[in-house]
């Protein structure tokens, strides 16, 4: 075949007397571990049967599965939910979850409703419904359960409808199970609502009475006190206060007339007392003036107050005034003691006048002090009558506000009834095309899977195989010429001979052409390692095609006019006796190295001309030490001079000594590997041992091959075999 790769690291021809040292072992990186896409592309090609294996069955079961599903029909209707509408004063004496502000009402009726809707309870009554289980029966799991599992609600945004899905295998009994549900659930809404409304009137109409009971209590209480007590007049103001605070202001009043009357009395008296008083008879004269003008200006204070306070006893400025004034009486008295001698000298005629006058406010004074006692006696009596006046306006106020409430709650109550606060259609269409399953999507998605999951698989197989399948990384992982290339031998009857395939039986195929390049790359090989007849052919493990490589290259070195001897020397398996045809005596290589026959008398005559072929013989208890004897050597020498080419067909080189000691009496090794068989490491392995023992290794032949076939031939893979077989 073509294309055959030199040895990256080849070295400079030697002659062939001269033995070459061992190679150097180096352990070079596996190339096959190194996957690239192109190489999961061609185990895909190579393992398309495990993907057919993997996706058919599954897909098949997939198919199966998917037919034998039922189909689902989906039934939807649009709902709308509107909270109630309550007067929230009147709600707040009813309830306290009714009575809150309409934006909280709103944000939790409409999911209460909702969450209502999928509850197990309503489902209970639809299942339970005689209408609905006429002529059905129910499955074995909890129906309401069911109902629940298929039901969808979904709200819309900013909105209060709400779109109700139900999902059944019956059309018909889907959309009338919807239906009923529909229905029911308006139903409760509408009938908690009335019952809402029946609830808050009914205690509104209560509270009311209460407060009219309370209302009548609180009269009989305000009469009860107006018959014990004598001191509350008509209006509801404290008689006794009424005649403290008339008291006063007379007192008042005489007391400013008094004042009056005193200072004309003084301004007439002034010139004689002028001569008279002494200077500080003048200053407390002046003072007393001024703490006259005072007083005057306190009781015009106390006058006022009296007129805008309606408990006066216990006003603190009534108090404060009060307290004042006496304090300028008793100032006024004390300076008026001081100045004696001009009350007891006669200097005006009016001071008898003055006299009579004081002695009536201080009368005035002291039945002021009694009604001020009397006052306080009746206070507590009048006090609670006040009280009781507050509450009644207010308790009269909250009725007539109630009152009110009431009224436009029936109004708003007739309303509500009218109109529910669930609206629903008069009737739920029946669904005609399934939702699910989509049988042709869920086939095809089910077949991708399946092929995914056996490209997957083939994929995973291929990055865990580190085997080695393309020649390029056995030549670069073992450091050693790629002599040749073998593709996988077709069996047929032309090719099948003696357990082996035969390619001189197919002289114009793509195999035969194969052997006849590795004859080429060994004809190259003896230009740079000096001349091969002895040709040892071997692998690291058996069942690797070595012993079809052997018979098959010594058929093409006889057909290009070699005279060729092909040997079994392995003595464990023997393979090549069947081969060719013999007269049934079992003389070989063993008789030959016992010394019992020469090698001529041993040699098989094969049908293609210039081939002989020296079988093993009877091996049974024969020791392989035998091939190491100086006989072997000898008899490869007088061999290499008899034959232009001389192959031997020997064991695997792993676990056995037998090849390591062929090896070194021969003039190269040639290392077959099977595609696909081994990874790099046992090849190494086996690499290394013959370069422990001397052994020249020409190179490696590539067996087996079937991927990237036709970049490896002129003709592409097999057509030359075809036409020959037309």
């Amino acid at each position: 075949m073509d294309g055959i790769q030199p040895y990256a690291n080849a070295s400079s021809p030697q002659p062939h007397p001269a033995r070459p040292m061992a190679y150097a072992t180096v352990v070079a990186p596996n190339p096959a571990a190194i996957k690239a896409p192109s190489d999961y592309v061609r185990a895909l090609k190579r393992r398309f049967w495990l993907v057919l294996m993997v996706g058919v069955p599954l897909s098949t079961l997939v198919a199966l599965f998917v037919v034998r599903q039922p189909a689902y029909y989906q039934a939807s209707a649009m709902i709308l939910i509107e909270p109630p509408q309550y007067d929230p004063v009147l709600s707040g004496l009813v309830s306290h979850d009714v009575g809150r502000s309409d934006r909280e009402v709103n944000d939790k009726y409409l999911p209460n409703r909702v969450a209502y809707l999928k509850s197990k309870a309503l489902a209970q009554q639809v299942v339970n419904d005689p209408t609905f289980l006429q002529g059905e029966t129910l499955p074995d799991v909890d129906a309401a359960d069911l109902l629940i599992l298929y039901l969808s609600t979904k709200q819309h945004l900013n909105s209060n409808w709400v779109t109700v899905t139900l999902e059944g295998t019956d059309p018909a009994r889907t959309a009338r199970q919807l239906q009923t549900l529909l229905n029911r659930f308006a139903e409760h809404a509408k009938n908690e609502s009335m019952n809402r409304i029946d609830t808050t009137r009914q205690y509104a109409t209560a509270t009311l009475k209460k407060a009219e009971e309370e209302l009548r209590g609180i009269d009989k209480m305000i009469v009860e006190i107006l018959s014990k007590t004598k001191t509350i007049g008509p209006d509801g103001k404290n008689i006794i206060q009424a005649q403290y605070v008339s008291l006063g202001s007379l007192l008042m009043h005489k007391q400013m007339r008094l004042t009056e009357f005193e200072q004309q009395a003084w301004f007439s008296l002034a010139p004689r007392m002028d001569r008279n008083m002494r200077p500080e008879e003048g200053r407390k004269l002046d003072q007393i003036d001024k703490l006259q003008e005072n007083r005057a200006k306190l009781l015009s204070q106390l006058e006022l107050s009296k007129r805008t306070t309606r408990n006066l006893i216990n006003d603190p400025t009534f108090k404060s005034v009060s307290a004042k004034i006496k304090t300028l009486d008793e100032r006024i008295n004390r300076l008026h003691q001081v100045v004696p001698d001009l009350e007891k000298e006669p200097l005006n005629p009016s001071m008898p006048i003055v006299e009579a006058m004081r002695e009536e406010i201080h009368a005035t004074q002291e039945a002021s002090k009694t009604l001020l006692g009397q006052l306080r006696e009746s206070m507590p009596e009048h006090q609670k009558f006040l009280a009781l006046q507050d509450d009644r306006e207010m308790l009269l106020k909250r009725i007539n506000d109630m009152k009110t409430k009431i009224s436009g709650f029936e109004s708003l109550a007739t309303a509500q009834e009218q109109q529910p606060p669930v609206s629903i259609p008069a009737a739920v269409a029946e669904p005609v095309i399934p939702i699910r399953p989509r049988r042709t999507l869920n086939i095809l998605a089910g077949l991708i899977f399946c092929f995914g999951l056996g490209i997957a698989t083939v994929c995973l197989v291929e990055h865990l195989d580190h085997s080695v399948k393309v020649p390029e990384h056995l030549s670069i992982g073992l450091t050693l010429p790629l002599l040749g290339v073998i593709p996988r031998i077709r069996r047929t009857s032309l090719t099948h001979r003696g357990g082996h395939l035969w390619t001189p039986a197919t002289p114009d195929s793509v195999e035969a052409d194969a052997y006849r390049n590795l004859r080429a790359s060994l004809l190259g090989a003896s230009d740079r390692l000096g001349p091969i007849v002895t040709l040892l052919v071997t692998s690291a493990k058996a069942s690797e095609g070595k012993s079809t490589t052997a018979l098959n290259l010594a058929a093409t070195c006889a057909r290009a006019g070699e005279r060729t001897l092909l040997m079994d020397v392995d003595l464990r398996r023997p393979s090549l006796r069947d081969v060719f045809e013999h007269d049934g005596h079992d003389l070989g290589l063993v008789d030959v190295l016992r010394g019992e026959l020469p090698w001529q008398r041993t040699v098989v005559r094969t049908d293609i001309p210039s081939l002989d072929f020296l079988p093993t013989g009877e091996a049974t208890k024969v020791p392989i030490e035998i091939l190491g004897t100086l006989e072997l050597r000898q008899l490869l020498i007088a061999l290499s001079h008899h034959y232009d080419r001389v192959i031997l067909d020997g064991p695997a080189v792993l676990g056995l000594a037998d090849c390591r000691m062929l090896g070194r009496v021969v003039d190269a090794a040639l290392l077959v590997v099977k595609s696909g068989t081994h990874e790099m490491r046992p090849l190494q392995r086996a690499k290394a041992m013959l370069e422990q023992s001397h052994v020249l290794i020409a190179g490696v032949v590539f067996n087996g091959l079937h991927d990237d076939l036709q970049n490896w031939s002129s003709y592409g893979p097999y057509q030359p075999y075809a036409l020959a077989a037309d």
